[in-house]
């Protein structure tokens, strides 16, 4: 329990930087808003707390704990501006309320009960999460938390390790370790559910709002009724943090927060490969569409991008993925009818098997957008945040088209989870255009002077 206080910890000093620097907490609504604080403080705070302790140990290795004493001096300073801010009057404005907030809100309450119920069966059957989390991420964990030389977790000797992977989940998990002075599996359990919670106050708060109150509640709707999804948080992979970095920062850059959003992406290299390429789209998404967002973003992404970069070219092993045979091969490869067949049935395979029995969380977006529509005027927001995940998904079929390893097991072992770290995206895609309930009834138009004459 101990190491899940240091969870915690961690997640209320992202929330108290956000709640006086993210420029969040006077949206309307005021719920909403306090969602947006406390989805993106903990994002915010975990990734943070992952960079410091991961810089600490790597230069004063014998000091397991140095990061903490720096993170207390923040919270003290944090806290202090909180108190200091506390008499500044809060910006209100007038937002239309919706009969469907109540039983959306209480919907919305019961499925992240039902949710967290399956969870803690799976974490109970099963605490060190899935093969790759015992085998890699927090294996890693263990290697950067206990003794005095942390490389071991990054050694090339560790090869089935992937040591050349980001260390964002690895290293927090490891930091909580450290300070708890025992190694349990509360710490990586709590990381991979911190991450969901996280994910789901940002787009319902986010998206309420954006948009509305009842499509922000609808969206965390959507995400608790993804089975596939939900799968990976038991799996205690590094991939939920990554679909909450994405869509994250898609969210704070439609909610004009450019630099929040930097920060995300730069956190979701510092995550995974799979990151690096996010970011560098995210960059060159914004340059195109929202070239006056660039600046603040790029500024964002700078602290975590800069560490990832550094860990890859100066500490990371050279672990060739082995472009296999050069670019002639690559080119063969890419332009094989066959193997261009399989890799998009297995795409549409995946997309399949996110739902359980006859339902798919495909559907209820089918439902909503016949019924709602999508408004015209949302074009802007909609290409966006529509390119995005498209060219994630683009880069992730190119990737396994040419990728020299037996195709099929590739297939098998990975596209699920890259399907699941682009999913919350496509679902901000899909709310952010569409028409809030509250506008969506029918307007029907006075009759005429000439009509009611008629039927006097």
């Amino acid at each position: 329990m101990t190491a899940l206080a240091w969870v915690l910890f961690a997640v209320a000093l992202g929330c108290a930087m956000l709640y006086n620097f993210g420029q969040l907490r006077d949206l309307e609504p005021r719920w909403a808003a306090a969602l947006l604080v406390f989805g993106a403080g903990a994002a915010a705070g975990i990734g943070a707390a992952s960079g410091l302790f991961f810089l600490c140990r790597f230069a004063v290795p014998r000091t397991p704990k140095l990061s903490l004493f720096i993170e207390a001096a923040i919270l003290v300073w944090l806290v202090y501006e909180t108190w200091r801010k506390r008499n500044l009057p809060a910006r209100t404005g007038a937002i239309a309320r919706s009969p469907f907030t109540l039983p959306l809100a209480l919907a919305m309450i019961v499925a992240l009960g039902v949710a967290t119920s399956a969870m803690a069966d799976g974490w109970e059957a099963n605490p060190q999460g899935g093969w790759d989390a015992w085998l890699i991420w927090n294996l890693r964990a263990r290697f950067l938390a206990v003794g005095t030389h942390p490389q071991r977790a990054w050694s090339p000797e560790l090869n089935w390790t992937h040591p050349e992977y980001p260390f964002l989940t690895s290293a927090f998990i490891a930091r909580c370790w450290a300070y708890a002075g025992s190694i349990s599996d509360a710490a990586p359990i709590a990381t991979s559910y911190s991450f969901f919670i996280a994910l789901i106050a940002m787009l319902a708060g986010g998206l309420a709002t954006l948009r509305s109150r009842s499509l922000g509640l609808l969206c965390g709707l959507v995400l608790l009724g993804s089975p596939g999804f939900l799968h990976e948080v038991i799996a205690q992979y590094a991939d939920i943090p990554l679909a909450c970095y994405m869509a994250g920062a898609t969210m704070s850059l439609l909610l004009d927060r450019p630099l929040i959003a930097g920060l995300f992406a730069g956190l979701a290299a510092w995550t995974k490969d799979e990151g690096i390429l996010f970011l560098v789209v995210f960059l060159t998404a914004i340059a195109i569409l929202r070239r006056k967002q660039i600046w603040q973003s790029a500024a964002g992404a700078i602290p975590a991008a800069a560490l990832t970069a550094v860990f890859k070219l100066t500490l990371a092993p050279r672990i060739s993925i082995a472009v296999g045979g050069g670019a002639s091969a690559i080119v063969q490869r890419a332009a094989d009818p066959p193997r261009i067949g399989q890799v998009l049935s297995s795409f549409a395979h995946e997309f399949g098997a996110m739902g359980v029995g006859w339902y798919h969380p495909i559907l209820p977006l089918i439902a909503l957008a016949i019924a709602l529509h999508f408004e015209r005027e949302r074009r802007a927001d909609l290409l966006l945040a529509g390119a995005i995940p498209t060219a994630m998904l683009a880069g992730y079929f190119c990737i396994f088209l040419i990728t020299p390893f037996d195709l099929k097991w590739q297939l098998q072992t990975s596209l699920y989870r890259a399907i699941a770290q682009v999913w919350p995206s496509l679902l901000v895609f899909t709310f952010c255009g569409l028409r809030a309930p509250e506008n969506a009834a029918v307007q029907v138009p006075a009759p005429s002077p000439k009509t009611r004459k008629k039927r006097a």
